[in-house]
């Protein structure tokens, strides 16, 4: 059979396969549009995918079929420590899992590509990033549709489980405690008998009534227990509560189960609802009996013992009537009553060792030590040996071992004299001590502690000297704590007869006090006393010995006292009695110490400069003279 070639066609065949062809074509045209069209949607249909993978608020991945990760976002980058192209085809899933978590989620990844639904799509686990810190997660994973692969979505929940773990452990304390606190934990309705919704189980121990008793008004209501005489104060307490919307506090007494009438605090706040209005109120209420009982009878204590000071001449070793020693009495009081560090501000000669002295005797612990120190006499370079101690050995001269300040007053009372004399290396030392740091004797090597109270005193303003730089500011704060003022002696001149009678009877022999006419008592008053007590005291002793009134600008003889001839008393030159040279020597000696102490206000660093020796000279001189 022969075939047809393309010459021999007709033409009306060739035209029929010529339409044919360009059908053809068209179609093919067509198919090429519409995959074009496919493979651009696709790729916009991508684009939009990887934006949201890439943009979604969770740490995302693709997992394949062997567990290794084939994409992944930002998110999980940030999560996990590692950069993308350290992730994506290099490592699997199983490499961020904690071990506790690794086989249950194997199981699952093998379940879901045999089953979907064989799996749990959402789940709790831990992972941990490159630097070993393990985070609780939230995960969400589903198999990609027709796919072999899943996509896993990591929510970071490590603060929630945190906060979780917190509340329950806070819940178990809250429930241990409630079952333990000495008191009643409540919740009410806010109506007239106070039903109790909820009473923990010092329920039982505050009113003697079973939990069960009080809630829901079972057998007794709250409000049945407040003692008659408060239940108005009560009523009105929570009226002006639920008016104000604030938190409350009252006392008042209760009846318990025994008949016994106990005194009780309560704290408590208002419960609103949605609509405002005030619904209930939860608190607490405390047993406060014995401090109550306690509180009257301080009270009355206290009432007692203020009439009585008032009426006081004398408290202790200190003397003095006036108004304003009457308020240095009850400052001494108080001070005695705490283990606080004390100051006591005064000019020379006010008595501020005796108040030191008083507020240790009050204290807790009287038979303990009580240590002064003059600051001013200690040289800086002997500072720390002074005040610390030494071990033999330490120096030379050192032949044994000494204790120091701290050591001797140990459990009772270091007195600082003249705290402002100590220089600012010293104070350093000083406060470490103090703040409990302890201290180390010198050439020693062990730390030691002292329960030591401090009892500062100066003449000086110490917040002048912060000011001014020359003492530290919290060594100041660490000392300052309970100042107590003592007012010169010109302040209070009307205590001047009683500081008389009780020196001349202290330096009068054999009770032969001496008599002081109208003159000379004018002289004492009018004078200015600027040495103070101190002065006052020395210039009687002076008069009782020397039988001569000696002010810093004049002398009264005691002649002059008996309304005779003025003028000292002078020995008859036929008189035995007449003192040896090396007495009228001690006797000039003492006079000019007197003196000059008084004229620098008894201050000793001035008195030894002047009288051109060195202080350790003069203490010993005044020492051997008896002159305080």
């Amino acid at each position: 059979m022969t075939t047809k070639t393309e010459k021999n066609k007709p033409r009306s065949e060739l035209i029929e396969e010529i339409a044919r062809l360009r059908q053809r074509v068209d179609e093919l045209q067509a198919i090429a549009r519409d995959r074009e069209s496919a493979e651009k949607a696709l790729k916009e249909s991508e684009k939009r995918y990887r934006s949201v993978f890439e943009n979604t608020g969770t740490a995302t991945i693709i997992i394949e079929e062997d567990m290794g990760i084939s994409m992944v976002n930002a998110k999980f980058e940030s999560l996990t420590g590692y950069a993308k192209k350290e992730i994506e085809g290099h490592m699997k899933w199983t490499e961020f899992v904690v071990e506790e978590d690794l086989e249950r989620m194997k199981a699952y990844h093998l379940k879901r590509r045999e089953n979907s639904r064989s799996a749990p799509t959402e789940y709790e686990c831990r992972v941990f990033n490159r630097f070993g810190e393990v985070k609780d997660m939230f995960l969400r994973i589903d198999m990609i549709a027709g796919s072999r692969s899943s996509v896993a979505s990591f929510m970071d929940i490590t603060a929630f489980k945190q906060t979780e773990a917190a509340l329950i452990e806070s819940e178990r304390k809250l429930s241990k405690l409630m079952g333990n606190l000495p008191g009643m934990a409540y919740r009410c309705r806010n109506d007239k008998y106070r039903t109790m919704k909820f009473v923990s189980a010092g329920c039982k121990w505050l009113t003697g009534y079973p939990p069960y008793e009080l809630i829901d008004n079972s057998n007794r209501t709250f409000i049945d227990l407040v003692y008659p005489d408060d239940l108005a104060h009560v009523e009105d307490q929570l009226h002006e509560m639920q008016a104000a919307g604030r938190p409350f506090q009252m006392e008042y007494r209760i009846v318990d189960a025994s008949g016994n009438i106990k005194w009780v605090w309560e704290e408590g706040v208002g419960i609103v609802s949605e609509d405002g209005e005030l619904r209930e109120v939860e608190g607490f209420i405390s047993d406060i009996t014995e401090h109550k009982l306690e509180e009257q009878q301080l009270r009355k204590e206290n009432i007692k013992l203020k009439s009585f000071i008032k009426e006081r001449y004398k408290f202790g070793d200190i003397i003095g009537k006036n108004a304003s020693m009457q308020d240095v009495y009850e400052r001494v009081s108080k001070a005695a009553a705490t283990n606080a560090n004390v100051i006591i501000y005064g000019e020379s000669g006010t008595g501020k060792e005796l108040v030191a002295r008083e507020i240790h005797r009050m204290g807790d612990h009287p038979d303990k030590p009580f240590v002064p120190v003059n600051c001013s006499a200690i040289p800086e370079n002997l500072f720390e040996s002074e005040f610390f101690g030494y071990k033999k050995g330490a120096f030379t001269g050192a032949v044994k071992d000494k204790p120091g300040y701290f050591d001797l007053a140990n459990g009772g009372t270091l007195f600082l004299d003249e705290l402002g004399e100590i220089g600012l290396a010293a104070q350093v030392k000083l406060l470490r001590v103090i703040e409990g740091g302890g201290y180390t004797p010198v050439g020693g090597s062990e730390v030691r502690y002292a329960n030591v109270r401090i009892v500062a005193a100066t003449n000086r303003d110490l917040k002048e000297e912060v000011k001014h730089g020359r003492m530290r500011e919290d060594f100041f704060y660490r000392i300052h704590i309970i100042p107590i003022t003592l007012p010169p002696l010109r302040e209070r001149k009307d205590d001047l007869p009683l500081l008389i009678e009780h020196f001349l009877g202290l330096y009068s022999e054999k009770g032969n006090v001496p008599f002081l006419n109208g003159k000379i008592l004018g002289q004492l008053y009018n004078y200015d006393w600027p040495g103070n007590v101190r002065e006052l005291q020395n210039v009687l002793q002076r008069f009782i010995t020397l039988k001569t009134l000696d002010f810093m600008t004049s002398s009264v003889a005691e002649t002059e006292m008996q309304e005779e001839p003025s003028g000292p008393v002078k020995p008859a030159e036929d008189d035995q009695s007449v003192e040896s040279l090396n007495d009228a020597v001690a006797r000039f000696e003492k006079n000019i110490i007197l003196k000059r102490l008084e004229a620098n206000h008894w201050h000793k660093s001035n008195t030894a400069e002047q009288l051109g020796v060195n202080r350790k000279t003069l203490f010993r001189k005044m020492k051997y003279y008896g002159i305080y």
